[in-house]
């Protein structure tokens, strides 16, 4: 499974550096020659979304997410383990829905034939990807749910 994570964490990654690139070439193009690049507003935006959604799913994972651990932290192991338990089950429901909505949406996205505003290019793949990121987020929440019932759960919080 570290593999996979792994994976998806290079997806995000290669994403947030592509976004940067496309911005400092945009602003050194148009500062010092004024001379736009075509899409770099579309492409990333869908780029970030991309970075996040996929980042989504190594956060879900890792339980790497921000979160308020007072009460956590003041609880025996039995509280930790069903607060954990009830945060995942909690977490695992949202992003289901989340992909269940957005998978029942790409074949609207698709037939609506939406292009970038300057090279004119379908974001139906940039959608695809988008959709991918919040399934395996989904996917990896259901992982982590059963796991903690099975009691074999790593933990990655910072101590």
């Amino acid at each position: 499974m570290e593999r996979v994570v792994l994976w998806v964490e290079r997806v995000a990654g290669a994403s947030v550096a592509a976004v940067a690139l496309l911005v400092f070439v945009s602003v050194t193009l148009r500062d010092l020659f004024s001379v736009d690049l075509p899409d770099s507003f579309d492409f990333s935006r869908y780029l970030q979304g991309i970075a996040i959604f996929w980042g989504l799913a190594v956060a879900t994972y890792r339980n790497a997410h921000i979160a308020v651990d007072v009460v956590w932290e003041l609880s025996g192991s039995a509280w930790r383990r069903a607060i954990d338990l009830f945060a995942s089950i909690v977490n695992l429901l949202f992003m289901g829905l989340f992909a269940y909505m957005l998978v029942e949406r790409f074949p609207v996205v698709q037939r609506a034939h939406q292009l970038t505003s300057d090279l004119k290019l379908p974001i139906w793949p940039f959608y695809v990807v988008l959709t991918a990121g919040i399934v395996a987020t989904a996917a990896v929440g259901l992982i982590r749910v059963v796991e903690l019932l099975r009691g074999t759960a790593a933990d990655h919080r910072a101590s």
